[in-house]
Order: structure tokens, then C-alpha cells, then sequence
């Protein structure tokens, strides 16, 4: 008897300009290229100043790919190619970043005016550029210059893009498994190409890319998969592979708000109606797993796996707004400010040192007084940002991805201390390193 609405949240309309022609309206962004600048600034910007600057810190920061030096491939054990603490990003141009997002080896961001960014190791066309070569600076993705981007998500060989106006644009590496780039086929695209088809008409309005499916919203809180369908993880309730968007039949009815993909489990914030006396009704974020259940992942108390959506019952009780996913680890936020996690024990990346990993738990210690705004997940470590704009991290250690100057791993909540009095506005989480927009 949960039934869902249709409500549409504050998203600005705009019509954007795609490849090939179209017309802006008064309320587009106006495409306006860092690339005319010759200031070589990058993002390490003074505080008080307005501009959305980066600060990374973990695995190739250093001297490696992501923080603007060489590839760190063959070169193993040289600890200068990664950053123990955060560091400014290194940039030709000065960029006005409106958000970010990390992948295995490689990151992209889209400024306020935008357009998309990206650097870092190159792979089967992930970096948009058509070019088999790395990068170590941020580079503008030309094919996307005026297409008004508002926001990009990385998998670990591909990369998405959703315009202001909700279109949704797909690239990378397609012959890895069947569908990736939700084009209908295994085709690799080394420039961003539109995906259109079972999304025709709908409106994108938020995206997560796994390492082999990805998952996304719409406007209306329709959710759709598309990929590699191993373990169930696309929700269709079977094992299939999905050459394009399909929508998951389970949740029709429901308002999916966010979605989150692992490597071989997908998470959701689901809207259900929950009944009151007085015959009121009150909408409520309920967190729905589905996949490869072992280490506790899908935080249903089992192993075993799941091929639809399936509501975490020990959590029935809260009321969630974002979620995330780690390789073998599941994150969830509460509106009250509140982070649970479930799944594997393994480097302390549940946040607290007593957990057994077999159902959902609180994370408490240096949280326990603070209002968490926001959660990322890398691979095996965990970032949070309070309500005063601080980060805490927890978890694997290695390449100093948690940023506190060492390579140890964190069962606790742990301050990163190096950005006190930093203005942080967003934070995400590749694999083995870390970005923070202050």
C-alpha cells in the first residue's frame, strides 16, 4: 500500500544547445571557456575567494597522473606520487568548479558555466578527449562545450554527463561488458555521445556509474539501469545484461530519489507513504538494496543476493536522503544527519570498530554530536561533510587517501585537520583518492 508521487524537485528548466545545432533560452548558462584565460592559478585559490576551487589527496595526487605529473604505471613504491594530504588541483586555467566526480584512476569536474573537465589516466576513451593519451591537467571535453552540463558521474572505465535540461551523454570503454554506455551495443565511444532511446522524452536528474552498470533517476522519480546484470544488480530480477536504460519494474509507483552503484550492488533512496492517525500521510526515504549480498553489503542480515529492490528492514524506522556505495560497503544518510553503513569489516570502513558487518549500524564517535550533510565512498574508505563544513574520513588508509598525512586505516571518524577553516561546499571519493570543493 506504498504508494508514490510525482513530484518534481527545484530543478532549473533550460533548453541547452546539443551536438549538431539548437537554441539556448534566457535561462541557460551562457558557455563561457576557462580555456581564455592564460592565468595558471588552477584551484588554489585564496580564501574568501568566491571561485569553487579543488583540493585532492590520495593515490597518483602527488607527482602521479591525477595531480598533474606522470603516470604512476611502472613505477611501483614511489610514495611521492601520492598526496597524504590535501593539495591544491593543478590546473592551466582557472576553474570555477560547481562539482566533481572520481573514478579509478581518473576524475572529471563541470564548472559554473558548464562545461566539462576531465584528467587523468585514459582507457578505452573514458576522458572524452578521442585521444588514447593521458592527462595530467584538467582539459575541456570540446564536444560538450555547449551542451550545459550540470553535473558528470565516473565509473571505472566510463563517464556520464546530464545537461541542465536533463539529457543524458555517455562515453568510454563499451567492449568490456554488455551495455556499459547504454547505446544498445558494446561499442566503445572515445567522444560523449547522446543516449536516447527508452530515455526519450524523460528528464535525467541524477546518475551513479558503477564499475560495470549504472543506475539513474528521473525527473519524476522513475529509476533506470542499464549495464552488466551479474549477481541481479540492475533490479530487473534476473541476471541479464541491459544494452540500454530500462526501467525497474518494482519501483514503479514509488519515488526513487538517489541511487548509488558498487562494483556488484546498487542502493536507492525510495519515497514510500507511511500512514498516520488523522488519516495524514507523510512521505519517508526509505533505503532499498539489491545484488551480490556477501559481507553483509545489501545490510538485509544475509548473503544472499537479491534480484529486485529490496527494503532494509532493520532501518525501516529512518528517513534517508542519499546513499553510497563501496566495493563491498553500503553508506546511508539520514534527514536528521545521521550515517549508517553496512557490509564488510575489512580496514575499519564501517566506522566503528565493534561492528560485525551482519546488519546496519550507526556511526557514532566524533559524529555523534554532528549533523553529516553529505557522504562519499571510495573503494574501501569513507568521507563525510557536517553541517560546519568539516570532513571527517575512515577506513583503508593506503595512499593517503583518508588525508591525514599518513597510510594508516581509521576505524573512527577522524577530522582531516588539513582542511580547518576551509569553507568545503562537496566532496566525493574515487577508488583510492579524494577531492573536496571548498
Amino acid at each position: 500500500m506504498y504508494l508514490g508521487t510525482s513530484d518534481v524537485g527545484s530543478d532549473s528548466v533550460a533548453v541547452h544547445t546539443r551536438l549538431g545545432g539548437g537554441s539556448q533560452t534566457d535561462n541557460s548558462r551562457i558557455s563561457m571557456s576557462s580555456a581564455v584565460s592564460s592565468a595558471s592559478h588552477g584551484s588554489g585559490h585564496e580564501e574568501g575567494d568566491a571561485l569553487g576551487a579543488v583540493l585532492l589527496w590520495g593515490e597518483g595526487i602527488g607527482d602521479g597522473v591525477l595531480g598533474g605529473g606522470k603516470c604512476r604505471v611502472g613505477i611501483p613504491g614511489d610514495i611521492k606520487l601520492d598526496a597524504l594530504l590535501p593539495k591544491p588541483l593543478e590546473a592551466a586555467v582557472v576553474l570555477d568548479v560547481q562539482n566533481i566526480s572520481c573514478g579509478g584512476r581518473h576524475a572529471a569536474l563541470v564548472t559554473k558555466h558548464g562545461e566539462v573537465f576531465s584528467w587523468g589516466e585514459e582507457s578505452g576513451g573514458q576522458l572524452g578527449h578521442g585521444v588514447d593519451c593521458n592527462v595530467s591537467h584538467p582539459q575541456l571535453v570540446e564536444a560538450l562545450v555547449a551542451s550545459n552540463i550540470e553535473f558528470v558521474s565516473c565509473g571505472q572505465y566510463h563517464l556520464c554527463a546530464v545537461t541542465l535540461s536533463g539529457d543524458l551523454y555517455t562515453w568510454g570503454d563499451g567492449k568490456h561488458n554488455s551495455g556499459l554506455l547504454g547505446h544498445g551495443n558494446n561499442i566503445s565511444h572515445w567522444m560523449p555521445k547522446f543516449v536516447n532511446g527508452p530515455l526519450e522524452g524523460i528528464r535525467v536528474s541524477s546518475i551513479s556509474c558503477g564499475h560495470w552498470h549504472t543506475a539513474l533517476v528521473t525527473s519524476t522519480g522513475q529509476l533506470f539501469t542499464f549495464g552488466d546484470g551479474t549477481f541481479g544488480v540492475l533490479g530487473h530480477g534476473d541476471r541479464k545484461s541491459m544494452h540500454a536504460p530500462r526501467e525497474v519494474e518494482s519501483l514503479k509507483g514509488l519515488k526513487t530519489v538517489q541511487a548509488a552503484c558498487g562494483v556488484w550492488h546498487t542502493a536507492a533512496v525510495v519515497e514510500v507513504m507511511a500512514g498516520y492517525s488523522n488519516a495524514s500521510t507523510c512521505m519517508s526515504g526509505k533505503l532499498f538494496t539489491w545484488g551480490d549480498g556477501d559481507k553483509g553489503r545489501l545490510g538485509h542480515g544475509d548473503k544472499e543476493q537479491h534480484l529486485v529492490p529490496t527494503c532494509v528492514a532493520a532501518l525501516v524506522d529512518h528517513n534517508f536522503r542519499q546513499v553510497a556505495c563501496g566495493y563491498s560497503l553500503t553508506v546511508a544518510l539520514t534527514t536528521a544527519g545521521q550515517v549508517f553503513t553496512m557490509g564488510s569489516t575489512t580496514y575499519g570502513q564501517l566506522g566503528d570498530p565493534e561492528a560485525d558487518g551482519k546488519l546496519p549500524g550507526l556511526v557514532e564517535g566524533r559524529l555523534w554530536e554532528a549533523y553529516v550533510e553529505e557522504i562519499a565512498c571510495g573503494a574501501y574508505h569513507v568521507a563525510v561533510m557536517t553541517h560546519k563544513t568539516e570532513v571527517y574520513t575512515w577506513g583503508k588508509g593506503a595512499n593517503g587517501r583518508l588525508g591525514h598525512g599518513d597510510t594508516q586505516d581509521r576505524s573512527t571518524p577522524t577530522l582531516v585537520e588539513a582542511l580547518k577553516g576551509k569553507q568545503v561546499k562537496s566532496i566525493a571519493c574515487g577508488a583510492s583518492f579524494t577531492a573536496a570543493i571548498c
